[in-house]
């Protein structure tokens, strides 16, 4: 070998050495906190990044004139860091995320509680009910969807929802709210079974309107609001779509599970951030942030009311990888783009379901008018019109692959460099990306612990520690896993084709 490519491999093979250190470190930094609860709340941010919670802090506090409740808690808690990385990819998304939060172990993307070798894992929520704890899952997706799920029940396939209705039903939580009637409902259901009649036989109310939960009774609830996923907050805040919020969910759930005589363990997941920002949708994203920041008040005053709950809270992955980037002058014209949204009313998702499958050039002026508050060119609406009826996608569908969305955020971009026409918020892309995101501990005997950058498995570390359980999850190997992926036929997922509810 050349002396030249023997330095060329030696660098290669250094770098790869300083990525296996970095990860080892910090899956190894075990911070220090040792605090015992008898009730745990886990609060999950699914696709929510620092450029996502800078562009909600500077909205609340200058046009809503409050902080968020997360400055609070990134005040008082203890917080840091946490890498995302799957067993075989550094991209991850929700379902590998959620199993490394849920069982302490690394996971190929795909599958919920399970190695790809088929070994079974098992999921917090799972020891937690073996203690007696009550359990409860409320998510702003699908109640199905891959982060609620990963904690409960093992299935190798992420999207084989209907049976994670059913494995739901065996597992028996006291609470599950959320989105996915077509999971549950007999009409539409590929094997008709009705499981709104199993689930109410086993002594559950099921409720499926903000009315119906308003007025149950019932100790143990199966709420589900809408066939998909649960709307974003700005189409049920400006555009009068008539479900609960994650706040209203959390407030019911939190009674029901607070009686039992054991504690509880709940997680509470603001889902359609993610979902919004692979649709690259700035108001999406931001109103699905502030309805998920007034369920974290929600929790926190619980918890203060209830210093026997610990609350954590985190970021599964970050999605888009959206910014606020600098415009204008020494960019003094960069708070623009935050203080435009106060226009916007509602989401790429609602306009779309207006749009249909076959819109004029005038109905899609119309609607960005009146739902976005911007006026589009006519170059811009027809670009919008031949992303729907011809599926010519800009700026390109690799990228930009949750389609027609990212051609409806492309067409809204900034074009004048010297002061913003248009929300100078752009994103990398319509998909996951690899930033370590938000970690954070909040609840009576934390003190001051030093957090640094922790892996996310070290979050199951956390949760048993707290419960008092003593459990290890069997570990697979990078290696092991590749060397079968290789001899299996890749499976198909509908992630993120499955963010857009338009049905």
């Amino acid at each position: 070998m050349k002396r030249r490519d023997l330095i060329k491999a030696g660098v290669v093979a250094g770098a790869a050495a300083a990525l296996s250190a970095q990860a080892q470190s910090a899956q190894a930094n075990q911070p220090g906190i040792l605090t015992r609860a008898r009730n745990l709340i886990f609060f999950a941010y699914d696709g929510m990044g620092w450029e996502d919670y800078a562009i909600a802090q500077f909205y609340a506090r200058r046009v809503l004139g409050k902080p968020l409740a997360l400055e609070r808690f990134l005040a008082t808690g203890v917080s840091g860091l946490q890498n995302t990385n799957s067993l075989t990819s550094f991209v991850t998304e929700s379902s590998a995320a959620g199993n490394a939060w849920s069982t302490g172990v690394k996971t190929v993307n795909g599958g919920l509680a399970i190695h790809i070798d088929g070994r079974k894992l098992t999921p917090i929520f799972a020891l937690a009910k073996q203690q007696g704890k009550a359990v409860g899952l409320v998510s702003t997706a699908t109640i199905t969807h891959a982060t609620p799920a990963s904690f409960v029940v093992s299935n190798p396939d992420r999207n084989a929802e209907e049976q994670v209705a059913e494995q739901y039903l065996e597992f028996g939580a006291e609470v599950y709210l959320g989105g996915g009637q077509r999971f549950f409902d007999p009409a539409v259901r590929r094997d008709k079974k009705d499981l709104y009649a199993a689930y109410a036989a086993k002594g559950y109310g099921v409720v499926k309107n903000l009315r119906e939960l308003e007025a149950s009774n019932a100790s143990k609830l199966l709420g589900v609001f809408s066939s998909s996923h649960i709307p974003y907050e700005a189409d049920r805040r400006f555009q009068g779509v008539d479900t609960p919020s994650l706040a209203q969910m959390t407030r019911a759930a939190l009674p029901r599970l607070a009686a039992s005589s054991k504690g509880f363990v709940l997680q509470v997941e603001a889902a359609r951030i993610d979902h919004a920002n692979h649709l690259n949708d700035p108001a999406g994203s931001l109103w699905d942030i502030l309805a998920a920041d007034e369920a974290l008040e929600v929790v926190m005053n619980f918890v203060d009311q209830n210093p026997d709950t610990l609350l954590i809270i985190g970021s599964d992955h970050v999605c888009g990888a959206p910014a606020l980037y600098g415009t204008g002058s020494s960019y003094r014209e960069g708070s623009a783009g935050v203080l435009m949204l106060e226009n916007q009313k509602g989401t790429f998702e609602f306009m779309l379901g207006r749009l249909g499958n076959n819109p004029s050039p005038e109905q899609v002026v119309e609607i960005f008018r009146t739902v976005k508050g911007v006026t589009l060119k006519p170059e811009q609406a027809q670009a919008v019109v031949d992303a729907i009826t011809k599926r010519v996608y800009l700026p390109d569908a690799v990228r930009y692959g949750v389609q027609p969305a990212n051609t409806l955020s492309w067409v809204m971009r900034q074009t004048d460099a010297r002061k913003p026409d248009l929300p100078n918020i752009g994103w990398n892309s319509g998909q996951h990306t690899a930033s370590p995101t938000l970690f954070g501990v909040y609840g009576r005997g934390i003190g001051a612990a030093r957090i640094g950058l922790i892996d996310n498995t070290y979050n199951f570390t956390l949760m048993t520690r707290a419960l008092g359980i003593r459990f290890q999850n069997p570990v697979m190997s990078e290696q092991e896993a590749l060397e079968i992926l290789k001899s299996r036929a890749e499976v198909p997922w509908n992630h993120p084709e499955d963010t857009l509810a338009l049905a």
